[in-house]
This record gives structure tokens, sequence and C-alpha cells, in this order.
């Protein structure tokens, strides 16, 4: 790291002599740009048409146009559904209805659907009982590990 900032930090000076063009020795065939005043409005015309299609041609890229969309649409969508499952909307400055939260009746059926889904209540878990793979709330005392306190055990 220390070398890094040492190369970065003591830049030298660039010794190369400055670029001539007049000792090119690749010349350029066409002088640019074109002086668009000399030419005839059919060379103006075919001369834009030409360029205008190569530029087109270079600036699509395909990939950075399908990750940008979607990124932009993950985006949107990640700010609706925050927007209408979990924003408070009545304590929101913003809210021209302070007090109002516009998706409760949507949001309650959401979860009312989807509630029960992700999570158990200690009463399912305790109903469960001996079943195969149900969770134990209570360990029993001869099986708590050493070090564990009385409080990380749930009851």
């Amino acid at each position: 790291m220390l070398r890094l900032i040492n190369r970065l930090l003591g830049r030298h000076e660039n010794t190369l002599p400055p670029f001539d063009f007049a000792r090119n020795k690749y010349p350029v065939k066409k002088k640019w740009p074109p002086n668009l005043r000399a030419l005839t409005e059919k060379q103006q015309f075919r001369f834009e048409r030409k360029f205008k299609r190569r530029i087109k041609l270079k600036s699509e890229r395909p990939l950075w146009n399908k990750w940008t969309k979607v990124v932009q649409w993950s985006l949107i969508s990640f700010i609706v559904v925050y927007g209408v499952l979990f924003h408070d909307f009545r304590k929101d400055p913003m809210n021209p209805r302070p007090g109002e939260q516009p998706f409760e009746g949507l949001r309650q059926r959401m979860w009312g659907i989807l509630g029960g889904f992700y999570t158990h209540t200690e009463d399912s878990m305790k109903d469960a009982g001996g079943e195969r793979g149900a969770r134990r709330l209570v360990l029993p005392q001869e099986e708590k590990r050493e070090g564990m306190a009385p409080a990380d055990v749930r009851k």
C-alpha cells in the first residue's frame, strides 16, 4: 500500500517532448473537422447522414442498456413496495392529510394473507408439542448449556 501511495504522490513530470504534428509519420488522409461551408449541400447531407449513422451505432450498448433498465425497475419496485407496505405516512411531514394512512386497507389485507407465512406464534409452536421437527421453546434443565444465562432461554 505504501508503494502505491509513493507512486501516486511521487510522480515525476513527463520527460517526453510534446507531440509534433508536422513530423507525424502517419499523416491524416482528410482534415478534421471538415469545413462544411466549402462542401455543397448534397455533400453536407451525405456527410451528416454517414456520421449520424456511425455515432448511433457506436452509442448503442445493449448490455449497459439492459442493466440500466434492470436497476431502474428494481429501484422503482422497491420504492413502491416500501411506500405501500411499510412507510409510515401518519408521521410524514409531506403528507397532505397528516395522521391518515392512505394504504391501510391494502396493508391489512396483505399482512392478513402473509402475516402467518413467515413466523410462528408461541401458541402454534406449543400446540405442535411432540411432533417430529417441532421447535422446542423451553430447554429441559439437564440440556442447558454451561455459560448460558437464564435470560437467553426462551420461555
